[in-house]
């Protein structure tokens, strides 16, 4: 099965997001990948729902959206009507993850969980049956460009051995310094969400398709 592909749009163009999404679905993306940072969690300081909002005209595609923030609970409305297709909030950000999970369930969305590099991957195991998406880390979140860590491949072998008796198994997306030599390193995962290797090359539609074949 091939990877589904989630261009990141935090190295993307600001000044063109809406060209950016386009052009993206035109170059064969999946999902667009939106990283909501709010300076707390993560140093960073990145999109808000007005965002997603005025971009959800422009695309067909799920809008895959990765939760960076502390005030998880708060701002779960906004997205879900700027027209998210999935949310996903970290472990680390959150006291009742079950609870939350449920509240995006409510609010007919995807819900997803997020590790930090550091946090085991057995800390999901719990609620697993609630998950329609878990979010490997494979670098520190807050920042684009950085280096894949190889260290972290593991999880995905892991989690997949642990989801494969599920009914129901939740997809394995993995975010962090993916390009066509990293992904073979996590060949379990569903999503490869990718950013400076995308948005960096000259073209769109050829970066997305080697990200795509076979391993």
């Amino acid at each position: 099965m091939a990877f589904l592909i989630a261009p990141s749009l935090l190295s993307s163009n600001f000044s063109r997001l809406g060209e950016e999404v386009k052009a993206l679905e035109r170059a064969g993306a999946d999902w667009i990948h939106f990283d909501i940072m709010d300076s707390h969690f993560v140093p960073q300081l990145t999109f808000g729902p007005a965002i997603v909002q005025s971009l959800r005209p422009l695309s067909s595609l799920p809008f895959d959206v990765h939760l960076m923030v502390e005030r998880v609970e708060s701002i779960l409305p906004a997205f879900a009507k700027a027209g998210a297709h999935c949310i996903s909030f970290h472990l680390e950000a959150v006291k009742e993850p079950q609870k939350l999970l449920q509240k995006i369930k409510n609010l007919n969305i995807k819900a997803g969980l997020s590790l930090k590099p550091k946090t085991p991957i057995e800390k999901v195991f719990p609620f697993l049956e609630f998950l329609d998406l878990v979010l490997i880390m494979t670098v520190e979140p807050g920042q684009s460009g950085q280096l894949f860590l190889k260290e972290q491949a593991e999880k995905t072998e892991i989690l997949k051995k642990k989801i494969s008796v599920l009914k129901n198994p939740p997809l394995i997306e993995v975010d962090g310094g993916i390009n066509p030599e990293t992904r073979k390193l996590v060949p379990q995962a569903d999503i490869l969400v990718s950013g400076n290797y995308i948005f960096q090359a000259e073209d769109y539609s050829s970066a997305i398709s080697r990200l795509k074949s076979p391993l």
